[in-house]
């Protein structure tokens, strides 16, 4: 028979007396990172011309830091915080695949059903095939497009075989859903619709998150939305223009509006198991597939990456016409995350249609530099496996 070992007090003396300083000692690393990062974050927000800008960083599942430069209005009489609202962008994204995930849990969609069943979609596809943008190369209507390839921007060629980053199919699931479950595809615009009440139920009423809105017409947020960060636009000559604030319903691609703040207790959320059961856990964590079961950089709203060892986790956002942009960032297997939103397009450093590099981020290096290698925490999980 195996006996319990109990320590004598002198044991749990001297075994705290070795903890307690180990303890402080990684605990005092994350304070002086984090004011490192503040520093360096304000620097490069000066260096890119951004009016305003707010960041914040999670650490084993707690709110290590968080703090606002600059101004969010165009009079500068309003300095941007933690709590200031921000247009999200395609940060949106991460919000809508979790949504669907719920909706699918519920055997309310059918993740295999074809996009060409929703009204008017044939008509937009074949708009968008037609034109010169990007997102139309290789795009073929009459193939069998399901929700989950537009979920996975699985959409482009033939479809499920390979990944480009295509949002403006994505902004067809809030009419997928409005059909399926709301009014019809005519009621989804001008309105909090299905895909925005989806978000507040499964996602922003359990995280806590007050100062998140799913939508521009979420009436019962108005203080959100006249608290919200003006945009500009910044020119070569470092003049910051005001651009029109923007009044829009969640489409799928875009539409979230939130705070740093909230988008920490969103990762927080999402470790804990808040916003999702561990079913739901599995495929919100790791990248989806393609037919071939080669593993693709995206999945369900997230970029994934391994780099330098460590697995990433990551959606950035920007829209250059109505002046945002942002990043959020998490390390799963570190429960490490950043969050950062301005009030222009200064953020954004081109990553590529089809692959995920945030790593090309001056932001993103700034933080992964300074919290993971920077030589004060040791690379514990050099096996990246996505």
């Amino acid at each position: 028979m195996i006996k319990a070992i109990r320590l004598s007090p002198l044991l749990t003396l001297i075994s705290l007396i070795f903890y307690l300083p180990a303890a402080l000692s990684s605990s005092q690393d994350r304070e002086d990172q984090w004011l490192a990062l503040v520093e360096k974050v304000d620097q490069l927000r000066i260096e890119k011309n951004i009016p305003g800008l707010a960041v914040s960083v999670t650490s084993d599942n707690k709110l290590l830091g968080a703090k606002g430069f600059g101004f969010a209005d165009n009079n500068r009489e309003i300095p941007v915080t933690p709590d200031t609202p921000f247009w999200t962008a395609s940060i949106s994204k991460t919000f809508v695949g979790l949504a669907y995930l719920h909706l699918e849990a519920e055997e309310k969609v059918e993740f295999n059903e074809l996009a060409r069943e929703t009204p008017k979609f044939i008509r937009l596809c074949d708009w968008l095939a037609n034109t010169t943008i990007a997102f139309a190369e290789r795009l073929d209507c009459k193939a069998d497009i399901t929700i989950e390839n537009i979920l996975h921007h699985q959409v482009n060629g033939t479809p499920g075989t390979e990944f480009m980053y295509n949002p403006i199919m994505y902004s067809r699931l809030s009419r997928h859903l409005e059909h399926k479950l709301g009014e019809g595809v005519d009621k989804v615009e001008g309105r909090h619709n299905y895909l925005g009440q989806s978000i507040d139920n499964y996602i922003l009423k359990p995280a806590g998150m007050t100062r998140t809105m799913a939508s521009m017409w979420d009436r019962s947020k108005m203080e959100i939305f006249f608290d919200l960060a003006d945009g500009f636009e910044t020119t070569e000559s470092s003049s910051q223009i005001k651009l029109p604030r923007p009044d829009k319903h969640i489409a799928g691609g875009a539409g979230v509006v939130s705070t740093v703040l909230d988008l920490s207790k969103y990762d927080i959320a999402i470790s804990k198991g808040t916003v999702a059961s561990d079913e739901i856990s599995k495929k919100l964590l790791r990248p989806a597939k393609f037919k071939n079961q080669d593993i693709s950089p995206y999945g369900f709203g997230w970029y994934f990456q391994c780099y330098k060892g460590e697995k990433l986790m990551w959606h950035g956002g920007w829209d250059p016409d109505s002046g945002y942009s942002g990043l959020l960032l998490r390390l799963p297997e570190r429960a490490l995350s950043v969050a950062f939103l301005a009030n222009s397009g200064g953020m954004w450093w081109g990553n590529p249609l089809n692959k995920a590099e945030v790593e090309s981020s001056p932001f993103a290096k700034l933080f992964l530099d300074e919290f993971v290698f920077n030589n004060v925490i040791s690379n514990e999980h050099s096996n990246c496996e996505l």
